[in-house]
């Protein structure tokens, strides 16, 4: 049986994904170096340069350390904080309700019937991040 499985996975990759497969005549592991590298540096600059920028953009976007945070609330609350099924709509309130909230949730207590919940998810957020959690919120949670 496991010959015969072998077999018809063998034919299977042999005709169908094998002629698909491109060689390009280049190891899978390369350096740029040279002018190569030159080229690069000259389209994109340094890593230097390029973490410079990177840290302006953050620099520049006040919410940028609760971005990928807020990905975890928006798959409860929604994407613009609009509420879902028996998640609560957290647009339109206060920096200080949300405060409150997440604080209360974070000493696990008991909210309403979805605190539980809730417990495990702001118990992992820092004081700064709850704050600016409320801040976000109450800015209409901005686009980026």
């Amino acid at each position: 049986m496991a010959l015969l499985g072998t077999l018809i996975i063998s034919v299977f990759f042999g005709f169908k994904i094998y002629p698909d497969l491109e060689y390009s005549g280049f190891s899978s592991v390369s350096a740029c170096t040279d002018e190569c590298y030159e080229q690069y540096v000259a389209v994109n600059g340094t890593t230097v340069e390029i973490e410079q920028r990177k840290r302006e953009l953050a620099n520049a976007d006040e919410f940028s350390s609760i971005r990928s945070l807020w990905a975890g609330c928006a798959a409860c609350h929604g994407q613009n904080g609009e509420g879902m099924g028996a998640f609560p709509k957290l647009a339109g309130q206060t920096s200080d309700y949300i405060i409150d909230r997440l604080t209360t949730y974070k000493n696990r207590g008991q909210v309403g019937t979805m605190s539980s919940t809730m417990w495990a998810q702001a118990g992992m957020l820092s004081e700064n991040d709850i704050e600016t959690i409320g801040k976000f919120i109450e800015a209409g949670i901005p686009k980026q």
